[in-house]
């Protein structure tokens, strides 16, 4: 999910794609790159070094948060470098069955380069949120060569059929500056103690068809660069 700052959409979308996941009976861990990691609040950044402790979600199907700020951007300089990506982290999250980041338009470009991931990006009726989510749409079209799922997050004191709402300006302005046309599903948020929600669980299940699978390579490229670092000495001792 793109991070763009607006908060009217962002998060409480965010909130019920997990709960509508978890209702499907997967394992959820969201990284969060608005969080930095600290060692008092560890996170992904720990994991990449192989410095958090194993962790034990049970068997029930739960989710979690884990900051991610620094993990993020230490995958997408390694990637951008020929090294490991998001893909390769699979071995980090052995009981997790969906792993979703949230963050930058910025952050997110080296990760999902050329995948056929359709990374969600959530708009409101919010003035800034024009912007913000033109910015990183033109990113992600641009740089990353990956389509985002728009989303209009209506919430329950947004009207149901805006005129000059965030949507549809954000469709003009991608279709005149980018020659790019905008499809925005909206999703009516629920309101009060109401969980399920028809638009929120088929959106999940399509974004479960275009997600990235996760391998084993992260530990397969660590070993690789240990066994580097300890060799490359013995080799220049023996000339």
């Amino acid at each position: 999910m793109v991070s763009h700052g607006d908060e009217n959409a962002e998060l409480p979308l965010l909130l019920r794609v997990c709960a509508a996941l978890v209702g499907f009976g997967y394992m959820v861990t969201v990284l969060d790159g608005s969080v930095l990691e600290t060692s008092e609040n560890p996170g992904l950044e720990q994991l990449l070094n192989f410095a958090l402790p194993s962790r034990d979600h049970g068997d029930a199907p739960g989710w979690n948060i884990m900051p991610a700020g620094l993990g993020l951007q230490s995958l997408s300089a390694a990637h951008e470098h020929g090294g490991p990506s998001i893909a390769d982290c699979g071995s980090f999250f052995p009981n997790e069955g969906i792993v979703i980041a949230y963050a930058s338009a910025q952050c997110l470009t080296p990760l999902l380069q050329g995948s056929r991931v359709r990374p969600l990006l959530p708009i409101s009726g919010a003035k800034t949120s024009l912007l913000t989510s033109y910015l990183a749409l033109k990113r992600l079209l641009l740089k990353a060569k990956v389509e985002p799922t728009v989303v209009n997050v209506v919430g329950a004191e947004q009207p149901e059929l805006p005129g000059p709402a965030s949507w549809t300006s954000l469709s003009d302005c991608a279709k005149f500056f980018l020659n790019y046309e905008v499809t925005p599903l909206q999703i009516p948020l629920p309101s009060g103690n109401e969980r399920y929600n028809a638009g929120i669980s088929r959106l999940s299940l399509g974004l479960l068809e275009t997600a990235m699978p996760l391998e084993s390579g992260w530990a397969h490229h660590a070993s690789q660069r240990n066994r580097q670092s300890f060799s490359m000495p013995m080799a220049a001792g023996s000339h």
